[in-house]
């Protein structure tokens, strides 16, 4: 049935087409994750370039100060990142955290002190944090099963893609001779920001957000689309009426605040403990050094020279972005359990491999052993890109009631932002300290994160939001709902008239 009725609530500009539409919300993933990936590889490239760390004076202290800053903001964010998303909507609450991140941006491109430096990195966590939990619960909620892993696990895929912008500019422009030379790689940061912010017109708010807000036609508009019919047509009809019931359903059996209800029951405390064990996962699998302490480990490998770990940083966020890219396909094929077990014993068995070369040729000066190093390094990496990145934006998104959505995210990503900060302040210390015995160490805490991963970890491929619910423990009943809305019961004796 044709899908071109005429439209009273959703913008024209959202595309008529599922397949256009999706391809609009693969391009709204891209920008959002690029923007966390720039954020995250610039201050490595940073680093490296003396005109930022003599304008500063930087040392141990004060670079774990401008690494942690913007975790600081992160952790601050907590307190909004669930009410922004559930108040004003995921596609409003990606505009504002937008806005807020490109002030901060401004002012990070701007900064006379080290003061200033901070608080807008703290401004910048701030508005990606928020991003980063509005935007996975969207998605989430707009794509079917079949495309939500690959589309979601392209989501923080993308991560590179900044990654890789950053590397570049940094390496080109290292050779200006002025504070430009890190001014410039912090304000073209912004390109990501005002690229989502064209894109947000093409896309549609998450119907579920609008069911629960009793916005049943604007939510049916949007349910044509995604179900490639009329509103009219029984399939769409049935879509909200099921939607409708079970998120009712949930406002019966949950109904105090999110964060309460994640403690309440003992289905919702194993949604918690997922939550919170894979956002300390996120940041202490040994993932952390390469974004923001890979100079100190080409260091620590032999490789010294700036000009040439501009270039190994520059490759490393390609070999990323193709493995993640490989992993978000594999997320329905191997499965979420698998394909995590995979990458959290291969970083583990690499970690151990890069301590032990680190001892033995870290000190030497034959180019052969020290990218012998780097070769290890790029496995890791590889490891760390297939499994976990794209499962951050998709686990935490989708083993989440629509209730408890944005609250679960938000739980996730403070988890994640706590052991950032620490790791921000600790490794800095630890890698001078420990040396090789440093890799040794997180090698070691990888296997028990991979013994937690096999116990605890809830199967999801290929099965609705709304069906994953039964995994855990939850009984979802579509038909104890007698009331529909005026709209759907005038809608359904149509339907009948025409049979």
């Amino acid at each position: 049935m044709s899908t071109n009725s005429e439209r009273k609530y959703l913008s024209d500009l959202v595309p008529r087409n599922v397949t256009v539409l999706n391809a609009v919300l693969i391009m709204v993933a891209i920008v959002n994750s690029a923007t966390l990936g720039y954020d995250a590889s610039v201050m490595n490239g940073l680093s490296i370039l003396s005109s930022y760390t003599e304008y500063f004076h930087l040392n141990n202290v004060t670079t774990g100060l401008n690494n942690a800053a913007v975790w600081m903001g992160c952790i601050l964010g907590f307190f909004v990142n669930q009410y922004v998303p559930d108040k004003s909507g995921r596609k409003n609450a990606i505009l504002i955290a937008t806005i807020i991140t490109a002030i901060g941006i401004v002012l990070q491109a701007a900064a006379q002190n080290i003061g200033m430096f901070v608080l807008a990195r703290i401004i910048i966590g701030f508005g990606t944090i928020l991003s980063n939990v509005a935007a996975p619960s969207l998605l989430a909620e707009l794509l079917p099963p079949h495309s939500r892993a690959w589309i979601l696990g392209i989501f923080f895929s993308c991560f590179y893609v900044g990654g890789l912008l950053s590397a570049i500019i940094n390496y080109g422009s290292q050779n200006i001779m002025s504070t430009w030379s890190w001014r410039v790689p912090s304000l073209l940061q912004i390109i990501p920001s005002l690229v989502s912010i064209i894109f947000l017109p093409f896309i549609p708010e998450s119907p579920r957000w609008l069911i629960a807000n009793s916005q049943e036609e604007h939510a049916l508009e949007i349910l044509a689309i995604l179900k490639s019919a009329d509103k009219k047509n029984s399939v769409t009809i049935d879509s909200l009426r099921e939607i409708k019931t079970i998120i009712a359903r949930e406002e019966i059996e949950l109904p105090r605040n999110p964060f309460r209800e994640l403690i309440s029951t003992s289905v919702n405390r194993k949604r918690l403990n997922i939550l919170i064990g894979f956002g300390i996962m996120t940041e202490t699998l040994g993932n952390f050094i390469i974004s923001y302490y890979l100079t100190r480990i080409l260091s620590q490998a032999g490789i010294t020279d700036p000009n040439r770990q501009n270039q190994i940083n520059v490759i490393l966020q390609c070999w990323g972005f193709v493995a993640a890219l490989l992993g978000s396909f594999m997320l329905d094929i191997l499965g979420r359990r698998i394909q995590t077990l995979i990458g959290v014993f291969g970083m583990a068995t690499t970690l151990y491999i890069i301590g032990a070369l680190i001892k033995v040729y870290g000190d030497s000066t034959d180019p052969s052993k020290n990218y012998g190093i780097i070769a290890v390094i790029f496995f890791f990496q590889g490891f760390s890109a297939f499994s976990i990145t794209p499962m951050t934006s998709l686990y935490p998104a989708e083993i989440c009631q629509y209730r408890l959505r944005a609250a679960g995210v938000a739980i996730f990503r403070l988890a994640d932002n706590i052991f950032g900060l620490v790791a921000s302040f600790a490794l800095s210390f630890a890698m001078s300290d420990l040396g090789w015995k440093f890799y040794l160490m997180n090698a070691t805490w990888d296997i028990f994160m991979g013994i937690y991963t096999y116990i605890y970890f809830v199967e999801t491929k290929g099965l609705p939001l709304e069906d994953i619910a039964t995994k855990f423990g939850d009984i979802v009943n579509i038909n104890t709902l007698d009331s529909l809305p005026e709209e759907i019961e005038v809608l359904e004796k149509t339907k009948g008239q025409s049979a």
